[in-house]
């Protein structure tokens, strides 16, 4: 063994010395050791793997190791790579003709994506004319926009990293608990919440191997069960058109225990089939309806079964607490699985308002088939061994189990024989995606359901850290050869395809993410590795490691909300650009970013209501100019309608009805797509004509990661200090934090750096939902003695907006706060809202002001603390200790508020205690250990009434209409 190590060390010696002695590769050797790329910063070091001079050919051939030529290579940077070298090799090489390659043999020029070359473009790489022209698996046709120049049509499968699985007799993830997260929990924070919104917005249809939605229940109604207690299913037969039933077991049935390895869901049931007819008068159809266990966003699936004479427009219709959304799903290609049609609001219990129909109506001849409808998410069922379920909801679980209970072969899921599900799980995402395109355009061949999907994406966050405090950074993944050799897919569209497409991830991801964020996002490798997860698709495909879950200064920007859309849209910007230059098309563009400045007041007469808002410029965009906006409404207890397209407008006035309560939301469009919505504001109008008026202002806009540590000992984030805002909701989160010891940075374990808990696991924790102008305005409306308006933050500080008419301001603070982990500032009052605020006190006004900062925040400034106690009347006096708000006093009422977060509602953890800050002002409400917990004050011109707490906290509605009754009744 010794002998064997001393030969080893002299033959490194002996190379080292031939570097030195050999010109030629002393000085390549060198040129490579010492490049460098600005932001380019690879695991290992770049190195020469060798030079070979061909003196016949006067050619020098360089071979370079995969840090070198994982870099992003552009016409540019190849051109000046090569000068540099030739400038400085000896003679006569200083005029031989150079070839850099890569380990796989490929010139660094080939290297070069499609989309970055000026010429020589590699047609081998691009669809050319293959394309698919028929209907898309499925369409909303109930959405007021049209996409032109976005995704539409397109097929997409994509998924975040690895999920639940059972492995060695027990439920595991495939990395630790860390920074308050594993890798499966939050990989999915970006994808479902940001990711295929954005894609689906852009008119893509996307798949997934794992399921997608958060609820936890889960209501599953087929044609061969009945009274089970789910709901019901039944039909309505014409004289022409009469349901039948499937002569064989290929239909899905629902399952009557757990599921192992022997259960078949879409093999142990019956389907319905009806002729298709052209006429509307007299239709058969199919209708599911559920019994709802609890009242709440339920996502709605749909199977059928795909036969040789099926339609490519079967016509459902969703009943929901919204309306009616109508569908047109292509049920010649995805039959024996579920399809997500969309996810809506939905009431507790049974009735005919909330189900799904299916009509046999068609532009074409042939037959609809009906069969299962799914709603909402569920728990796991499946069971392992000695170990049982997983005993978590369905959506963590890993795609081998989601797989099964989806209908794929189980030649396809169960590839080990139950021997190791972690191998079936790495396998079952390609091989869904492959069973499900097989047959298509874009994966010619047989027994496939032929779904034309063209782009598979995995995203996973990746392990490491650096100890100097610097971002770990992305890489991306692609395999150019597959398990057989071949370097093309099955329709000999070149595996380099693939390539081109991680590169590009990299390089939008890493110019986004800096600009928006004035830092140097790092741009780590790409790699040309095998990898089951872009090995085996038919079609390209790349993984995305986005970030290191392991490294803290990754993590700071990571569990940020607005980092999350950030690099979400990032990514969908890459899949748009990617799809449409394959295809040949120059002329796309972004989809807009959410207006902002909206304002929802009366017109002059009181009748009706006037929108106003403004689009939003995407800096790093010039495409993503919007051209339309479509305006959502509410009335009432309903949900949100499917929306109404009003043309490129910045207001836009419409009718409404004495007692009834409005909300609106509003999205601008482009032909790329629809934007996220804006924020939601509410109105109401009395029925007495002589109410006074109240308006609310929507001050809570934060939303932000959880507090962090950083000191020279101690490193990680506490989440019981500040568990952040979430956007909407999340799920990311596996526990506190629980080992800070910045000297165990990268350690494995229970003692590494960031080792976590998991009493959070499977835990839905609620955040900023934008839409609290509607609890509010559920008390005004309750106390029946006022009318309301509401406006965004940014619409309050405008010039344009006159007060005069507001009997009182409902100012709503919420978690507004400047904390340090903010990656934008929030401050609860900037300049202009003070001005606005003391301008409209000093003339008579009368303020109400709920929020948990609203003493703390910036009380370092001296303009901030002068206005909250010499215009608002109150001081800061600490935090409401953890003890002493168990339960709050004022008003005659005695009330709970929320201090943890749960999946319904954010938490006030860290509330406000406030002072009277002179003689007029006085506590208005106590929390139980006696701190004061709200100041009001009744002057000669005007009064407030300021809360430590939001008042959107209070945990019961009847509370919060009686308090708002007095409230109001004090400051008018």
């Amino acid at each position: 063994m010794r002998h064997a190590i001393v030969i080893t060390i002299l033959s490194l010696l002996a190379g080292t010395a031939q570097a030195q002695n050999d010109p030629l590769r002393s000085t390549v050797h060198n040129y490579i050791r010492n490049y460098q790329l600005a932001g380019y910063q690879p695991r290992d070091a770049m190195s020469l793997d060798s030079v070979r001079a061909d003196d016949q050919q006067h050619e020098v051939r360089i071979y370079a190791n995969e840090p070198f030529c994982s870099q992003p290579f552009t016409p540019e940077s190849v051109k000046r790579i090569y000068a540099e070298i030739q400038r400085r090799l000896p003679a006569p090489y200083n005029t031989y003709h150079l070839a850099i390659f890569n380990k796989k043999g490929m010139l660094i020029e080939d290297l070069i994506p499609n989309i970055y070359r000026t010429s020589g473009q590699d047609k081998s790489r691009v669809w050319g004319k293959t394309d698919y022209a028929g209907l898309p698996w499925v369409e909303n046709t109930s959405k007021p926009y049209k996409v032109t120049a976005g995704l539409q049509r397109r097929h997409l499968f994509i998924w975040p990293s690895h999920g639940r699985y059972y492995k060695n007799g027990g439920w595991q993830w495939q990395r630790p608990y860390l920074f308050c997260t594993t890798e499966d929990l939050f990989t999915q924070s970006f994808v479902y919440p940001f990711l295929f919104p954005m894609l689906e917005n852009a008119g893509a249809i996307v798949d997934c191997p794992r399921e997608r939605d958060y609820q936890t229940h889960e209501v599953v109604i087929d044609n061969d069960t009945q009274a089970n207690g789910q709901g019901f299913y039944a039909e309505v037969t014409q004289q022409d058109a009469t349901w039948t039933s499937s002569a064989d077991s290929t239909g899905f049935a629902v399952q009557r225990y757990l599921l192992n390895d022997d259960s078949r869901p879409f093999a142990s049931g019956t389907y319905r089939m009806a002729p298709a007819v052209s006429r509307r008068a007299k239709l058969a159809t199919a209708s599911w309806t559920p019994n709802i266990p609890e009242s709440g966003r339920y996502a709605v699936y749909v199977s059928y079964a795909s036969r040789p004479n099926s339609v490519p427009d079967a016509h459902y219709t969703v009943l929901h607490k919204g309306g009616r959304t109508t569908f047109v799903v292509n049920q010649q290609m995805g039959g024996g699985t579920w399809l997500y049609l969309g996810t809506f609001e939905f009431d507790k219990g049974s009735n005919m308002e909330g189900r799904v129909v299916l009509s046999n109506q068609s532009d074409f001849r042939g037959i609809v088939t009906a069969d299962g409808v799914r709603f909402g998410g569920g728990v796991g069922q499946t069971e392992r061994g000695t170990a049982g379920t997983s005993g978590l909801p369905r959506y963590l679980e890993a795609a081998r189990y989601y797989a099964q209970w989806a209908g794929i072969p189980d030649t396809l899921v169960n590839t080990e024989n139950g021997a190791n599900d972690y191998n079936d799980d790495l396998r079952v995402r390609s091989n869904m995606l492959n069973y499900l395109s097989r047959g298509s355009v874009f994966n010619p061949g047989r027994d496939g359901q032929h779904v034309p999907f063209e782009l598979a994406l995995a995203l996973h966050s990746d392990a490491g850290a650096r100890t100097d405090g610097s971002i770990y950074g992305a890489l991306s993944i692609s395999t150019t050869q597959d398990g057989n050799g071949s370097m093309s897919y099955p329709t000999g569209l070149s595996r380099q395809a693939s390539s081109d497409f991680a590169q590009m991830l990299l390089t939008g991801l890493t110019d986004d993410l800096s600009r928006s964020f004035c830092t140097n996002w790092t741009r780590r490798e790409h790699w040309d590795r095998n990898y089951a997860e872009t090995r085996m698709p038919d079609v390209p495909s790349a993984i995305l490691e986005m970030m290191s879950h392991q490294n803290f200064a990754d993590m700071k920007f990571g569990h940020d909300p607005l980092f999350k859309f950030t690099l979400a849209r990032s990514v969908y910007k890459s899949i748009l650009r990617f799809v449409n230059f394959e295809h040949g098309i120059k002329d796309y563009a972004v989809q807009p970013l959410p207006p902002h400045a909206f304002a929802a007041t009366f017109t002059a007469d009181g009748k009706s209501v006037r929108l106003t808002w403004q689009a939003t410029r995407d800096t790093l965009e010039t495409t993503a100019a919007p051209n339309g906006f479509v305006l959502y409404t509410r009335v009432g207890d309903e949900d949100f309608d499917n929306g109404l397209a009003l043309g490129n407008v910045n207001e836009y006035t419409l009718p409404i009805s004495p007692g009834r309560m409005y909300a609106f939301k509003i999205a601008a469009t482009n032909a790329g797509g629809q934007s996220f919505p804006s924020e939601v504001l509410t109105i109401y109008k009395s029925t007495n004509e002589q109410a006074p008026q109240v308006l609310l202002v929507n001050g809570f806009t934060r939303v932000s990661g959880p507090a962090w540590v950083d000191t020279p000992d101690s490193l990680g984030f506490r989440l019981d200090i500040d568990p952040g805002v979430p956007y909407l909701s999340t799920t990311a989160f596996s526990g506190e934090q629980r080992v800070f010891n910045r000297e165990a940075i990268g350690r494995e374990g229970s003692t590494g750096l960031g080792h976590s808990g998991h009493e959070l696991v499977g835990h839905e924790i609620a955040g900023n939902t934008f839409d609290f102008t509607i609890c509010h305005g559920k008390s005004i409306a309750a106390t029946d003695q006022y009318s309301f308006t509401s406006v965004s933050r940014e619409a309050f500080q405008s010039a344009t907006l006159n007060l005069n008419n507001y009997a009182a301001i409902d100012y709503i603070a919420g978690l507004q706060g400047n904390m340090p982990q903010n990656l934008r500032p929030y401050p609860v009052f900037n300049s202009g809202i003070r001005n606005k605020l003391s301008q409209y006190l000093q003339s008579g006004g009368a303020l109400m002001l709920s929020g948990s900062f609203i003493a703390s925040d910036n009380i370092e400034n001296d303009d901030e603390r002068n206005f909250i106690e010499n215009v608002l009347k109150y001081k800061h006096d600490g935090t409401a200790r953890n003890d002493s708000t168990s339960y709050i006093n004022g008003l005659n009422l005695q009330f709970d508020i929320q201090r943890k977060p749960s999946a319904r509602h954010y938490g006030a953890i860290a509330p406000d205690a406030l002072l009277p800050a002179n003689n007029k002002a006085f506590t208005a409400f106590a929390y139980g250990g006696g701190q004061s917990a709200g100041v009001a004050y009744k002057g000669k011109n005007y009064r407030t009434l300021c809360m430590g707490f939001p008042f959107e906290c209070i945990s019961s509605e009847k509370v919060r209409n009686q308090a708002m009754r007095a409230i109001l009744t004090f400051l008018t």
